[in-house]
């Protein structure tokens, strides 16, 4: 018998008996550990935006750094562009509305655990009109540390295009810093950044012992099986 073979008819007899096959079960999804990713909170004026200066808390979870952040209604439309959020129906314009600079941007901590592994996804969103609006790129700094910069080169004239964006990094402590900055040029009014979730990585990953644990149960209940039938056969032989 090959080991497919095997491994499906033990699987029916263990569902027979009402056991659970923990080993092909949907791992639940990772928990974001951002809060307001979505920048769903506090809401502004429909097709409008609210700006909102350095030092504010205004945007839940959020704490503006630099010179101004705005969030956008995804309603919100200028120069034949429709400005629609990636999730949900706000998005966040980390070049502000006064400024512009490279400063400008936001922060969150966020609790961690020391030497586990974590990754980091958000959406950057360009258009163009030629005049306001140009490919746009966002900058993230990881406690302090330098700016990696994430750019998408997709700039469509009609509406923003959402490029996705990920890495990963070991926290090396208990509460961990992320900011994003604008990392667009200066006469670029549109740094569009959407949808930004923090997941621990382990958390979607099976623990290895859970399945050995499975397979060597397998395994024993194939064993123990074998033995019944084997002192069965000697029994009946013996009568």
């Amino acid at each position: 018998m090959d080991l497919h073979s095997f491994m499906d008819r033990y699987a029916r007899r263990l569902r027979a008996a009402g056991v659970a096959l923990t080993l092909t079960a949907p791992l639940p999804a990772a928990a974001n550990l951002i809060q307001n990713g979505s920048f769903e909170d506090p809401l502004v004026p429909n097709a409008g935006f609210t700006n909102f200066l350095a030092g504010s808390t205004a945007i839940t979870g959020w704490k503006v750094v630099g010179i101004d952040t705005a969030i956008v209604d995804g309603d919100f439309s200028q120069s034949g562009i429709a400005f629609v959020a990636q999730d949900g129906n706000q998005w966040a314009d980390l070049a502000g509305v006064t400024s512009n600079s490279t400063l400008s941007g936001l922060t969150q901590t966020v609790t961690t655990i020391v030497g586990e592994l974590y990754e980091l996804s958000f959406y950057v969103g360009s258009a163009t009109d030629g005049r306001f609006f140009f490919p746009t790129a966002v900058d993230v700094s990881i406690d302090g540390g330098g700016r990696t910069r994430f750019a998408n080169p997709n700039a469509p004239t009609s509406a923003l295009d959402w490029m996705r964006f990920s890495l990963q990094f070991t926290a090396t402590s208990a509460a961990t810093s992320l900011t994003f900055f604008n990392g667009a040029a200066a006469n670029n009014f549109n740094t569009a950044f959407d949808n930004v979730s923090l997941t621990r990585i382990s958390e979607s990953v099976p623990e290895p012992a859970s399945v050995a644990l499975v397979g060597a149960g397998l395994v024993g209940l194939s064993l123990s099986r074998r033995r019944r039938e084997a002192g069965r056969h000697r029994v009946l032989t013996a009568g």
